[in-house]
């Protein structure tokens, strides 16, 4: 019944507590095993999830839905939200090449995107406030700005973006002049050092930072490094106000 097995090991804890006490109100109760009724005491035994939710009378609840939240109730009226999947990703944001602490050049890069099915992809190497990943400093970005461009003429059906990711000085100030930023189709703004700022600091520095008007990005806004960083003290709440009034994204990487 690897359906089954599949979906009981999946979790979360909350989710499958919420389909057990569906299926209890049915008369059916769920195991990794399959689903017993709980009158004949036969057990229905599944290949695939799908199945096993339908039996519930419930369209099929992707992995990463099953939060014991609302997902269960959306399920059931045949509402679940459709996810994001690789086809539907046009392009790329943030992008590092050879240039700074990536592996290849801008041009393998745009060749290798567009034969994802990408339309574009930006640019966005370290600053040199970023000192270990060779980062750009104001003459190396104009050259750079100046070989995306000639690529743009020779790399046909595909756009090359020009952007940085700028390095977020202690005091909350930009590690590139403003007349440079504002000549970028983006900006992305990161911290990379000075980390152990007391909250209050951190916050101010960021903010300073999302106020401005040439920064369209917040990079990985806690700093986090899985089982190497602990994550930065920062009022996440009071970047998220600032990040919607000043229409500035935030990324989301998992760090």
């Amino acid at each position: 019944s690897f359906g089954s097995l599949l979906q009981y090991f999946t979790g979360s804890k909350e989710h499958n507590i919420a389909i057990r006490e569906r299926g209890h109100r049915q008369g059916l109760k769920l195991s990794e095993y399959g689903i017993t009724d709980l009158e004949s005491e036969a057990t229905e035994k599944f290949t695939d999830e799908e199945s096993f939710y339908r039996r519930l009378g419930l369209q099929f609840i992707p992995p990463e839905l099953r939060e014991g939240q609302w997902e269960v109730e959306r399920a059931a009226r045949n509402a679940i939200p459709h996810l994001i999947e690789p086809g539907d990703i046009k392009g790329d944001l943030h992008v590092h090449t050879d240039w700074s602490d990536g592996h290849d050049s801008i041009e393998a890069m745009a060749l290798a995107a567009r034969e994802r099915g990408y339309k574009y992809i930006a640019i966005t190497d370290h600053s040199a406030g970023r000192g270990v990943a060779h980062g750009l400093d104001e003459g190396r970005l104009r050259k750079q700005i100046t070989e995306i461009g000639k690529l743009n003429e020779q790399v046909d059906g595909f756009r090359i973006l020009t952007g940085i990711e700028v390095d977020i000085r202690a005091d909350g100030t930009l590690d590139l002049p403003e007349d440079l930023l504002s000549e970028l189709d983006i900006v992305i703004a990161a911290v990379h050092s000075a980390m152990n700022q007391e909250q209050g600091k951190m916050t101010e520095r960021i903010l300073r930072a999302i106020k401005s008007p040439y920064v369209d990005v917040l990079a990985h806004p806690t700093c986090r490094l899985l089982g190497e960083r602990e994550p930065i003290m920062v009022d996440l709440e009071a970047v998220f106000r600032a990040a919607a009034d000043t229409n500035t994204a935030l990324e989301i990487n998992a760090m």
